[in-house]
């Protein structure tokens, strides 16, 4: 279970000597201008080059906007005190501390580890700079250099318990696996480490085969802290190697990359100041698409907008949260506040369309579905949705046009390759025509059942002589029915048996849908197979429609706004 951390014992302090709300102290004052000063930082002041490591200027155009202008605001911070001839140690110490967390969360390792090592030379007795600088080295597997840093901040505090852990996590990295068990049993009696410290364990009990003493440890650790899901991995494997098969792939299936969390008060204090808008998107995008947990994605995305407000992309993906979390009408009120900003934003008009429809307002999402395609008309979302719009108001011809220029967009849309060709029946296009498109789709995309089924149906029971083809159809049938035997598709190879003069076969196979769905079917359904089977009886071919208006396969599916807020790609989603 999450546990709170512990307010650090060691706060960092802002450049004027405050402790600030996060070590992010340029953040509080991004509306100002930033100051025009040469940068110290690389080309130290005479006064400071035998004692500092210059840190260079480095690259961070691929980094949001407030993430450049909290590290320019740092180090233009750090160059006016470098450069004013106060020796102020500690609050350069400080602003180096802020200066690396920032270029940590960018995984600027290079440039974070030179400004560990100045704070750490300004201020060598402060345990924190050791810490963080080890805390960096364990964690970009320098595991020589983690050593000597560790070892060096046990001296300074050797109470510090999260040291135990990391040296246990040390010692595993580096195979000495006595010195990581007993570490690593020294952080497990702490409450706040024992989930962490028991993960470690049991990994220290596959390499020495004691696959039952893993199972207990890791089976503990996921007690502990059930969100761990990294532990699901090992906790398989010791569940193979004794023998309990089905346990293992069920744990296995459940593995993905999030280790146990760990009370360490100053790596807590860490993360949160390497909470910046981007750092919350991320997570609010990994807990939509990996996790599904909506709740945990609406507060990231609601944590990160409060620093990135103007974030438009980031509030879109905000408003799928809050929809996909069951909060539509907030959903709607973030889409629109988007689109008075931008009301060109394609995204979030899609989304509001969408969101309408499903409250029965088709003539407003039509209408909104056109007005993209006007910005965008090759957006095939809009051209699905509105095609299926019109087909269900009896606008066939219309219908047709917008499957055909989804498919344009996208060829993979199969319910578009069928539709497309049923609005065309609809409005009144040849059989024959409609039966060479059909089966030139077939050869483009063999293994879609649909359309198979359509052809068969269309071979079968067409009015035109030039069109029924008895042998066309049981031929598709025959190939359909047995790789797929689902009551349509046996329905439809008894059609085929039937126009091919086989009512005896064909009464036989109907009799067997009849059976398949007999428990199930409503009693209307089940009245229009009998009046089948009975024309079969009576060797006369049945009278229906060639594509029935009421079978699901031959209509729009019914609009299920969850998938396009869960799974629609966003091109920028924060």
């Amino acid at each position: 279970m999450k546990r709170a951390a512990r307010q650090s014992p060691y706060p960092l302090r802002s450049l004027c000597g405050e402790k600030p709300r996060s070590l992010l102290f340029g953040l509080l004052m991004l509306a100002l201008p930033l100051p025009l000063l040469a940068d110290a930082l690389s080309e130290l002041p005479a006064v400071w080059q035998n004692r500092l490591q210059a840190i260079p200027e480095t690259d961070v155009s691929g980094t949001e906007r407030i993430a450049r202008e909290a590290i320019t605001r740092t180090r233009s911070q750090l160059a006016e005190l470098l450069q004013s001839g106060a020796r102020d140690e500690k609050n350069l110490a400080e602003g180096y501390g802020e200066l690396a967390a920032l270029y940590q969360l960018f995984h600027i390792d290079s440039a974070a580890s030179l400004s560990w090592e100045n704070a750490r030379t300004l201020q060598p007795a402060d345990f924190r700079w050791t810490y963080y600088a080890g805390y960096l080295a364990l964690s970009s597997g320098q595991t020589e250099k983690a050593l000597t840093l560790l070892q060096q901040a046990s001296k300074l505090d050797p109470d510090y318990r999260p040291l135990d852990l990391r040296m246990g996590q040390l010692w595993l990295d580096t195979d000495q696996l006595d010195k990581a068990q007993g570490a690593l049993e020294k952080a497990a009696g702490e409450a706040g480490l024992r989930a962490a410290a028991l993960y470690y364990l049991g990994q220290i009990d596959l390499l020495r085969h004691d696959y039952q003493r893993a199972q207990e440890h890791l089976s503990e650790a996921l007690q502990i802290n059930p969100q761990a899901s990294e532990v699901h991995y090992p906790l398989a494997q010791a569940y193979r190697q004794l023998g309990q098969q089905e346990l293992a792939r069920e744990h296995l299936a459940r593995f993905k990359q999030k280790t146990p969390e760990a009370d360490d008060p100053l790596v807590a204090e860490l993360q949160t100041v390497l909470q910046t808008s981007r750092w919350d998107f991320r997570l609010g995008m990994q807990a939509i698409m990996e996790q599904h947990d909506y709740q945990a994605a609406i507060e990231h995305f609601k944590k990160g907008l409060e620093i990135d407000a103007d974030n438009l992309a980031a509030r879109v993906s905000y408003a799928r949260a809050l929809y996909l979390g069951g909060q539509p009408d907030a959903a709607e009120t973030q889409l629109n506040r988007v689109l008075s900003e931008d009301p060109e934003q394609i995204l979030a008009n899609f989304l509001l369309a969408i969101l309408w429809e499903s409250r029965q307002q088709a003539e407003k999402a039509a209408a909104r579905y056109e007005r993209i395609l006007k910005l965008d008309p090759e957006h095939q979302g809009a051209h699905f949705y509105l095609a299926n719009l019109l087909f269900k108001d009896g606008r066939f011809q219309e219908a047709a046009s917008r499957y055909r220029a989804a498919l344009a967009a996208s060829s993979d849309i199969p319910p578009a390759r069928l539709l497309e060709l049923v609005a065309l029946h609809r409005d009144g296009q040849a059989d024959s025509d409609i039966a060479l498109r059909l089966e030139k789709r077939i050869r483009e995309y063999p293994d879609q059942s649909e359309l198979k089924y359509a052809l068969i149906r269309l071979r079968s029971l067409s009015e035109y002589a030039e069109v029924r083809d008895s042998v066309k159809a049981l031929t598709l049938a025959n190939e359909l029915a047995p790789n797929q035997p689902t009551p349509p598709n046996i329905e439809a190879l008894a059609l085929a048996a039937a126009c091919d003069g086989q009512y005896q076969q064909a009464a036989q196979l109907q009799q067997q849908v009849i059976d398949m769905v007999n428990w199930m079917a409503p009693a209307e359904k089940l009245q229009a197979l009998e009046n089948t089977l009975a024309a079969y009886q009576k060797d006369t071919m049945p009278q229906q429609p060639i594509w029935p208006d009421d079978d699901p396969m031959f209509s729009p599916p019914p609009l299920n706004p969850v998938e396009p807020f869960r799974d629609y790609p966003a091109a920028v989603p924060f």
